[in-house]
């Protein structure tokens, strides 16, 4: 039976090839093939045999999995790719370009266990964890896709990374490694919902990982409800991690702010974040909310946003308002779920 190499063979590639009695240093030329040239097909690799071509062949079917989908969203070029696994789950991934940039915006969980009320990919629950190559082939998709090498990854598509954390680490070091893409780790950013064992976990590993929290309002019984997450990790339990990991560090937290209309838009809001980001190295990412079919909140009002910005820059807080990117092919935060359908 053959399989998909990326979703299903790529960590037991050397042993696979030395079963078929093909030379070790094989593996190294198809990761280089793959990870340097971006190159998908074995048909392609043009310093390995054809008898050896023929062999790979016969153990795996594809080296990507199929795309169900890609959406590009003519207003800013954001693409989406709606990935199916060997199981037969969808997961979906996001290229966001810019001046220069390019960002992956990539998955770790099929579908959602925190169950924020404003995020489309809670609203389906959670399916399971993905494994380090499903997350890495997300990348392999987007560069196939859009013709581009990342220059910056985000783990900020379908799940909660650091409930996945062992598999998300095995990506990183693979998506660092000098055999894989070689991306530095400060062009890493590791999004999370308030996971305090996560993120005092963060802290000992090396290199330098981003950290950005997607905090969105700083009153207990508020987070409670919007961020469920909340109950296990109050806001006295997150501060006191997040103090610990700028103060070790030394490296800016970005907190994420979803302004919701008459939910965390008010005055008093306002000052629970600005005292909740006393004494922390912070960068507050004002976000707007983007909307779906099933979901029953609305984007605070322009003035709300604009008081907001004002307000924490007067406090000393760098902050800036986030641009929305994809929300036409349902591709920018809180939007993601992995379903075939637009809706």
């Amino acid at each position: 039976m053959t399989k998909c190499l990326f979703s299903s063979g790529f960590e037991d590639l050397a042993k696979t090839l030395t079963e078929l009695n093909m030379p070790a240093f094989r593996a190294n030329q198809v990761r280089d093939w793959i990870f340097k040239k971006f190159v998908f097909s074995f048909d392609e690799m043009s310093n390995i045999s054809e008898s050896d071509i023929k062999k790979l062949k016969e153990v795996y079917s594809k080296i990507l999995p199929p795309v169900e989908k890609y959406l590009v969203d003519k207003a800013d070029q954001t693409g989406k790719a709606l990935i199916k696994l060997s199981d037969g789950e969808l997961i979906e991934a996001v290229a966001i370009p810019g001046n220069n940039t390019m960002t992956f915006c990539l998955s770790t969980q099929v579908g959602c266990p925190v169950k924020c009320l404003f995020c489309r990919t809670g609203k389906q629950g959670f399916t399971r964890n993905l494994s380090a190559e499903e997350i890495v082939l997300q990348v392999m998709v987007l560069v196939k896709k859009t013709g581009k090498k990342p220059t910056n990854i985000v783990y900020m598509g379908m799940g909660e990374p650091f409930f996945n954390s062992e598999e998300l680490y095995r990506s990183i070091d693979i998506l660092t490694d000098p055999k894989g893409l070689g991306l530095a780790t400060r062009r890493i950013t590791i999004s999370t919902s308030g996971h305090v064992q996560g993120i005092l976990e963060l802290i000992n590993r090396p290199g330098e990982v981003n950290l950005a929290v997607s905090l969105h309002v700083a009153n207990d019984d508020a987070r409670d409800k919007l961020v469920p997450m909340n109950k296990k990790f109050p806001l006295d339990v997150l501060k006191k991690a997040l103090t610990e990991y700028c103060s070790k560090t030394g490296r800016r937290v970005t907190m994420e702010v979803v302004l919701l209309k008459n939910t965390n838009d008010q005055y008093n809001d306002l000052m629970n974040l600005i005292n909740f980001c006393e004494g922390l190295i912070v960068h507050v990412n004002l976000v707007r909310f983007n909307n779906f079919k099933e979901c029953e909140f609305e984007a605070a009002s322009d003035k709300n946003e604009k008081e907001f910005k004002k307000e924490l820059k007067k406090a000393g807080i760098a902050v800036t308002v986030r641009s929305s990117h994809g929300q036409n092919i349902l591709a920018a935060c809180g939007q993601l779920s992995g379903k075939t359908q637009k809706d």
